[in-house]
């Protein structure tokens, strides 16, 4: 495989970072390469300044062969199977202890492969051996560990009769010619192990009414993954739920119905909330749909104990001999070497390993922040020199302490710090321990620089193969995809690139290997993993170029298909960059393109708001949330509303800078359903039409606006999905919408319902003009 270059600054280059990333030839080599790797000029060796006597962290359990995106889906579908089998009271089945059985010619048959490419020959746009796009709008909360399943997919069509299924000739030679196995025996192993399961499946869709499996779950703000099951210990589900823990479904804890504790994940739901309802709890084990059609999460189970770094290195120590070392030559395994046993014990479901990963380690106190040198933590016993070579390097914008808020990124525009972003996230890394597939937030930039250690493998896929990996991992596990839309944005999948199938859907795939005093530089769009050859010490954070900005709004309307929530708000960034143009900053005065794209993605994004503002039926309107658009006293006079009186409101504090203050409040409100955050106002939608006395709202924070999702009650809703939410009512009763103008009629399902205005819009336009006026007479 293709190295990355690595690139060679000089001092000066290397003392402006943004500015010489900036630099088209740089440029073109990020665009085909997706990543690069920067040797520092002779003489920049940063001292390792973490406090190791106050430093601790603790470790991610990480089972290699689980990450295997293939893996993964045949080892929660034997779980499925056993769960269904467990569910059936008195009819007591083998249980699955493999997820295949061998066929004729001593070949394996996976339970998943086959149930995919039936679902597959039913649907011609899904399966795992048809390529498709995915348009699934079902959303899931902001937590990976946040399941939610209330959403349209498009991927799994009615299941047919199972009758039907198993007479159609053409549909069992077909899915033959795929696995290479005789048809007869296929439809036999069906019929064995998964035909009443699939019954069961199409019995539950007709129910409900929806031909999608995910219609069939639960949401859960705390899932639990299939495969973190002790089935050794279970529970009674003749015991009723613990009174202080809620309901699945309904959320509440008391009702006058009792509750039932599902024998797999043990938690407990109303017999009432059933669907369909129980009347009492049954005889023998019950299991709730969750764990037999299963919810598709997966995440890394953390130890409790808290590691130094001498401890978790000779932790590491301990097994180098068995990981690295050639058992018949005893030499060290080489790069290559290592390589391929990594991507064996990833692929290899009965021979691999568990390893522990110190990931995104987000330290507090000085000394644990960063392995940069830092005024906040100066070691002791330094001599003069060293402390005046220690002081050198606090500055420099290579120090990844000082890299998101050098010259030239737009990440200050926020005037806060964002743990993992713009503050260092660390990462302590053993042998064969790995990140997995993803791409960085927002689709910003990022620089890991190795203090220590053992070489780190990293593979990037470029922005333009971005695509064809998307199709790939989707249609290896598209039900996976479905149950998680945001599944590559966990961390927590991979394929090898020397995979046959990865090779064969053409994705440009590089490696680089990163030693101790190296950057790994990665640019936008650009899927990258990797693992560690051995115990290592590396550091991260996000900027940006001015070229990034195009990618951080198409991130908008990518992560609202999966519901990832931004971190940050693009649109905030943009106002921001083009109020400072207004104030004179010298910095932005010849930016054409960053001005341009800013103040024409304000200009449609104030539009299109406006325009939905002004179809929203008769509702209260509240402006005390009103953010303070001017970003510091020094910009009074820019336009003539600002600073708006109502800014001055009582809730305006809830959105004042905070500019050290690293992430344990929301600065944003997001909408319960998509996930985006609302930029110029949000709706509370009360979902009951009884009449009832409104929240006083503006005593609330961000933090707590967001936390009113978890109230069954009431929801957050951003202008678009409040609308589809209103259209859909009045559809669903016969377009008569003049009936809900009625303030008076307690049916009403919007009269309690009340617009809350983050920003003046008025104050906006303003702004815009100003802005518009402004970039004609410069002609920039």
């Amino acid at each position: 495989m293709e190295l990355i270059p690595t690139l060679c600054p000089t001092a000066e280059e290397f003392s402006n970072p943004i500015e010489y990333l900036s630099e088209p030839k740089i440029q073109r080599i990020g665009h085909i390469y997706g990543m690069v790797k920067i040797k520092p000029p002779e003489g920049f060796n940063p001292p390792f300044s973490i406090n190791k006597d106050s430093f601790k962290f603790n470790v991610r359990i990480q089972h290699l062969a689980e990450l295997n995106i293939t893996n993964r889906g045949r080892m929660f579908f034997m779980k499925q199977l056993n769960n269904y089998h467990r569910a059936q009271r008195g009819k007591r089945s083998q249980k699955l202890t493999k997820p295949y059985i061998v066929c004729s010619g001593n070949q394996r048959l996976y339970f998943y492969d086959l149930f995919l490419n039936i679902l597959g020959h039913l649907s011609p746009k899904s399966g795992p051996d048809v390529k498709r796009e995915y348009t699934s709008k079902r959303k899931r909360g902001r937590s990976s560990s946040n399941s939610c399943t209330d959403g349209n997919t498009a991927s799994v069509a009615p299941l047919a009769p199972l009758q039907d299924l198993l007479s159609d000739t053409n549909l069992w030679r077909s899915i033959s010619r795929i696995l290479k196995i005789p048809a007869q025996e296929l439809q036999s192993v069906f019929e064995q192990y998964i035909s009443k399961y699939y019954s069961y499946l199409a019995l539950q869709a007709k129910i409900r009414g929806a031909a999608d499996f995910t219609k069939l779950l639960y949401t859960e703000e705390y899932p639990k993954s299939l495969l973190s099951d002790d089935e050794s210990e279970e529970s009674s589900s003749e015991e009723e739920g613990n009174d202080e823990e809620g309901c699945v479904v309904c959320d509440l804890p008391n009702k006058p119905t009792k509750m039932i504790l599902c024998d797999s994940c043990d938690k407990p739901f109303h017999l009432a909330c059933l669907t369909p309802p129980l009347i009492s709890i049954p005889k023998g084990e019950w299991i709730c749909n969750n764990c037999i059609v299963g919810n598709g999460y997966y995440g890394f189970r953390e130890e409790s104990r808290f590691y130094t770094l001498s401890e978790f290195q000779q932790q590491c120590n301990a097994r180098q001999q068995e990981l690295t070392v050639d058992p018949v030559t005893g030499k060290r395994l080489s790069v290559e070497e290592m390589e391929t046993k990594f991507w064996n014990y990833v692929n290899n479901l009965e021979n691999s390993i568990t390893v522990k990963y110190g990931a995104d380690i987000n330290g507090v106190e000085p000394g644990e922040i960063s392995g940069f040198p830092s005024l906040a933590y100066v070691p002791e016993n330094l001599s003069e020199s060293q402390k005046r070579e220690f002081a050198a390097y606090t500055d420099h914008p290579m120090n990844l302490l000082n890299l998101p808020n050098a010259k030239g990124s737009l990440l200050p525009m926020f005037d806060r710090k964002i743990s993992g972003m713009t503050v260092p996230w660390i990462y302590v890394g053993s042998t064969f321990s790995t990140f997995c597939w993803h791409l960085e937030d927002q689709y910003t930039l990022s620089a890991n620089y190795q203090h220590e250690g053992a070489p780190k493998i990293w593979y990037s896929i470029p922005e333009y193969s971005s695509a064809d990996f998307n199709n790939l991992m989707k249609n290896l596990a598209p039900d996976l995809f479905d149950k998680q839309p945001d599944l590559l944005h966990q961390l927590v999948t991979l394929i090898s690139p020397y995979d046959k199938r990865f090779k064969d859907a053409k994705i440009k795939c590089f490696k680089a290997v990163q030693n101790p005093n190296e950057y790994i530089i990665t640019f936008p769009k650009c899927y990258h993993a990797g693992f560690n050859s051995g115990y290592n010490f590396n550091e991260a954070v996000n900027f940006t170029l001015d070229s990034w900005v195009p990618y951080g709004i198409e991130a908008i309307g990518d992560y609202q298909l999966t519901g990832k929530q931004c971190v940050f708000d693009m649109f905030e960034l943009m106002l921001n960059v083009v109020i400072e143009f207004l104030k004179g900053n010298s910095f932005f005065q010849k930016k054409e393109g960053l001005l341009r794209t800013s103040y024409s993605e304000l200009l449609d994004l104030l539009n299109s708001k406006t325009k939905l503002i002004k179809q929203l039926p008769d509702i209260s309107v509240n402006d005390t949330f009103l953010k303070e658009i001017v970003r510091n006293s020094g910009s009074k006079g820019v336009v003539n509303k600002i600073p708006s009186p109502k800014a001055e409101a009582d809730g305006s504090a809830l959105f004042k800078s905070q500019a050290d203050h690293i992430g344990s409040e929301d600065f944003d409100v997001f909408c319960t359903k998509c996930h985006t955050i609302c930029f110029l106002a949000f709706i509370i939608h009360y979902k009951s039409p009884v009449t009832r006395k409104r929240r006083k709202m503006h005593s609330l924070n961000a933090t707590q606006i967001n936390a009113l999702k978890r109230e069954r009650g009431l929801e957050v809703l951003c202008l678009k999905d409040y609308l589809k939410l209103v259209n859909e009512t009045y559809d669903k009763h016969g377009d008569d919408g003049d009936k809900y103008n009625d303030n008076n009629d307690n049916n009403d399902p919007f009269k309690n319902d009340v617009l809350n205005y983050i920003r003046d819009p008025q104050e906006i336009r303003d702004i815009l003009r100003a802005a518009g006026l402004k970039i004609e007479r410069a002609k920039i």
